[in-house]
Order: structure tokens, then C-alpha cells, then sequence
């Protein structure tokens, strides 16, 4: 496996991590390969680990060649700069599908809870010309051939408006333990202001801009999800409903938020005991084949 760090942006801290499987041997010598482009989740506050790393070597493990995406967060870095870099990305993949034996019409992106919002945006814009002109390239360049998405947000509706967070969760974030999400929330942060209006909060709810341009759509999350609303992700299946974009949606029962591949080594214990929510990857990879 090759893994190299490339800088994406002049001026950008983010970066792309690489997981590019050795070439084949004897009749398989050559063979081109899907590939999958990793967003985690975060918050935009931070960029998580869990969800990292151990779903491109998941993914990697099945056959795909493997990226992970270091985007810039914090209330410094609003709407678009993210997804000018997950665009920035998905240009370098494309222009080296050759060289690293990729398939350019099967690149997925793969983006989890506020990863999954900038996995999302990139299917909604791939087209406009605020990207394609600041990055020198066309829509194809640009544009992911289907998207798997894990409890993603897209409203950007918190499922409890206003409530003051728990003390024991401030107690989990003050021992190291959960990421720190008190300050600016992701509304804020994407509009770049505190006191954002109506009409630059509608800029970055993605549920206001669904098109039939969009890709194919996998997406993923549990009923006792405490940080996304399943309003949201039944919205967004019922939208593309109407624009006639393939969508494919689980809802488990049980479950909690943000643990990636729900698996034992990458995981907390209360994350994938008693429940099946780690049946999701085994559902997407069946269905990113059949939408080949």
C-alpha cells in the first residue's frame, strides 16, 4: 500500500492522506480500481480519527482505493472553504487515476455527520462556478459518482434547540474523553458569524438545494440519535424522491451517534453493544455495486 500526505490548497492547511493499493500480480496485473474519498465527522470543530483512517482501511480491505480528508474547521474557516478543499481533492485523485490505477467513474465519497454535510455539499455544487473557477476545472473533475453518507447533518437542526449541555458531557470533554463542542456552533461556523441571518443559514441548509444533478446517495444514522434529527435524513431521502435521484436509506433502531465503522477497535463499548448499526458498511458496499 502507498500512503503519502498531499497539501491541497496555497494558503490551506488541509490535506490528503493517501491509501493506494500495491498493483496486482500475473492476470490481474493493471487492474483499475474504485476508489472511496474519506470526510469525517467533527462538528467542524475538529476532524475525528474514529472515522478516519479505520474505514479507508475498511474500505481498502475491499478492494478500493483509499483517501482521507483533512479539512480546515473553526468559525475561521466558514462556507466554502471546506468544500473548496474536498473539491481540491477530488481534482488530485481524478488527475492521477491513471498513474494510481483508478476507476474515474466510480470516486465515492464517504462523509460522516458533519463530514457528511461536506460530502453532500460537493454533490449539491460540483457544478457551480464558484468552485470549477477557483479550481481551474470542469464539473467532471469534480464530481463524486455517488455518495455514502453516516448520520450526516443536513438542516444543521440540532435535535435539542437552545439546551444547555449536561454536566456529565462536560465532565467527558474536560477528561479527554469527547470532543469538545461547546463555543461556536456549526451554524455559525459555516456562515463564518454568531449572529448569522436567516437567508446566509439557507446558504448551507442542503436540504433548500437538492437537484437532479446530485449523485447516488447511500445514508446511514439510528432513531436514538441525540445530535442529528431523523427528520433531516428522511427529508433529504423524500427529496430526491421527487428529483428522481437514487437514494438508498438505513434507519437503525438502536445505536448513538459519530463511531464510524461501529466495531470494537475503533469504537465506545456503548457504541456497538446491542446493536447492528455496524451492518451499514456491508449494506453500502452491496450497494455501491449495484449501482455500477
Amino acid at each position: 500500500m502507498k500512503s503519502e500526505v498531499f497539501a491541497l490548497l496555497e494558503g490551506s492547511d488541509a490535506t490528503l492522506t493517501t491509501y493506494i493499493l500495491d498493483n496486482e500480480e500475473y492476470g490481474r496485473k493493471d487492474t483499475v480500481k474504485p476508489a472511496m474519498l474519506i470526510s469525517p465527522g467533527g462538528g467542524y470543530t475538529e476532524v475525528s480519527q474514529n472515522e478516519g483512517e479505520p474505514v479507508a482501511l475498511a474500505f481498502a480491505a475491499e478492494g478500493y482505493h483509499a483517501f482521507v480528508l483533512k479539512y480546515s474547521v473553526k468559525i475561521e474557516h466558514p462556507f466554502p472553504q471546506a468544500l473548496m478543499e474536498l473539491a481540491a481533492a477530488m481534482k488530485l485523485i481524478r488527475s492521477h487515476a491513471k498513474e494510481w490505477l483508478i476507476d474515474p467513474e466510480h470516486i465515492s465519497v464517504a462523509g460522516f455527520s458533519a463530514g457528511g454535510h461536506l460530502a453532500a455539499s460537493l454533490g449539491e455544487c460540483y457544478f457551480e462556478p464558484f468552485l470549477t473557477e477557483a479550481l481551474r476545472c470542469s464539473a467532471e473533475d469534480i464530481k463524486p459518482n455517488s455518495l455514502v453518507l453516516g448520520y450526516p447533518a443536513f438542516s444543521l437542526n440540532p435535535v435539542r434547540e437552545g439546551e444547555e449541555m449536561p454536566q456529565y458531557l462536560i465532565d467527558l470533554i474536560e477528561q479527554g474523553l469527547m470532543m469538545d463542542f461547546r463555543g461556536p456552533n456549526i451554524r455559525q461556523i459555516l456562515t463564518g458569524k454568531l449572529d448569522y441571518t436567516e437567508a446566509e443559514l439557507e446558504r448551507v441548509n442542503l436540504l433548500e438545494h437538492v437537484s437532479s444533478k446530485m449523485p447516488p446517495l447511500f445514508i446511514f444514522g439510528c432513531f436514538a440519535d441525540m445530535v442529528i434529527p431523523v427528520n433531516d435524513w428522511l427529508a433529504m431521502a423524500n427529496l430526491c424522491k421527487e428529483k428522481n435521484v437514487p437514494c438508498e436509506l438505513h434507519i437503525y433502531a438502536n445505536g448513538c451517534h459519530g463511531q464510524g465503522l461501529y466495531k470494537k477497535h475503533c469504537s465506545d463499548e456503548n457504541a456497538w453493544a446491542g446493536n447492528h448499526m455496524d451492518k451499514w458498511f456491508e449494506n453500502a458496499l452491496l450497494w455501491l455495486e449495484e449501482i455500477k
